[in-house]
């Protein structure tokens, strides 16, 4: 077995879908801190693995995020990482393999679309046939002289999304205003205007959003993750009774593993009151 062979066997050993790009073109849409950032953890930096990770389980009733409802996707996508880095190491003596899951320099979203996974939504989000849009990206940064790439193809255009969102969070030019996006002001632990906290009382997250990904008409049909992490042992509500007499320590401690813990217990127990207040 050759090396481009045993790196598909790796990485079909766990991602959704998978690709091999040059680096130097996602460089140059890079940020100059963000290259630098790169090129410092990867020396002789060359190629991208990209990959992802599907996480949709079902659209059951609930009010946190799909992604959030499963364990934490970085604790997730670190270990699948951290084994293929190992396992690409070994293959390829001497040479660089690093793991990167959102916490990264690299627009991952992009990367993953130039390595044929995805097209790019008007919601910023990777499209991929199989999955739709809900999936992590990943992504291997490492120092082999691969080649392979091409510019992101855009998705159908509909606009959906743009329209649906409940903060009108989207631009047309493809923008996304944290400040009017409700999924980001879900997470936020800084003041809110009046404004953002109707928003909150009004929708049906306390964590999360996901309307953009819901009316999107590619998302029809897509496929259940085959990843137990994301599928098993899911929480799909917190209730105020839920945070009943719990500290931050112990919040955290109760609800370790889960991706609306890292925040701390504030962000989620505002939302419930303010939710609580509309009712």
């Amino acid at each position: 077995m050759d090396g481009m062979e045993k790196i598909k066997e790796i990485l079909e050993s766990w991602s959704g879908g998978w690709g091999i790009i040059e680096a130097q073109p996602v460089l140059r849409y890079m940020g100059e801190e963000n290259q630098k950032k790169a090129l410092e953890q990867v020396p002789g930096l060359s190629a991208l693995l990209c990959c992802v990770l599907p996480y949709y389980a079902g659209e059951e009733e609930g009010n946190l995020s799909l992604y959030a409802r499963g364990e934490d996707y970085h604790q997730v996508a670190g270990r699948y990482l951290e084994e293929s880095c190992k396992q690409l190491e070994e293959l390829f003596p001497g040479h660089t393999f690093r793991g990167y899951a959102d916490i990264s320099p690299y627009p991952e979203v992009y990367a993953c679309a130039r390595a044929g996974l995805g097209k790019i939504g008007q919601n910023g989000l990777l499209i991929t046939p199989r999955w739709g849009s809900y999936v992590f990206c990943c992504i291997i940064a490492c120092d082999l002289p691969f080649t392979g790439g091409k510019e992101p193809e855009p998705c159908r255009g509909c606009g959906l999304c743009r329209a649906s969102c409940p903060g009108g969070a989207l631009t047309e030019e493809g923008k996304l205003m944290e400040s009017r996006c409700l999924s980001a002001l879900t997470q936020s632990r800084g003041e809110l205007t009046p404004w953002q906290e109707d928003l909150i009382a009004h929708s049906k997250r306390v964590w999360g959003c996901d309307i953009c990904q819901q009316v999107c008409p590619e998302n029809k049909g897509v496929k259940t993750s085959y990843i137990a992490e994301f599928t098993e042992n899911i929480t799909r509500s917190i209730e105020k009774q839920d945070l009943e007499g719990l500290s931050d320590r112990a919040f955290r401690k109760k609800y370790a593993g889960k991706a609306f813990s890292f925040r701390g217990i504030k962000p989620l127990k505002r939302n419930l009151e303010l939710k609580e207040k509309k009712e």
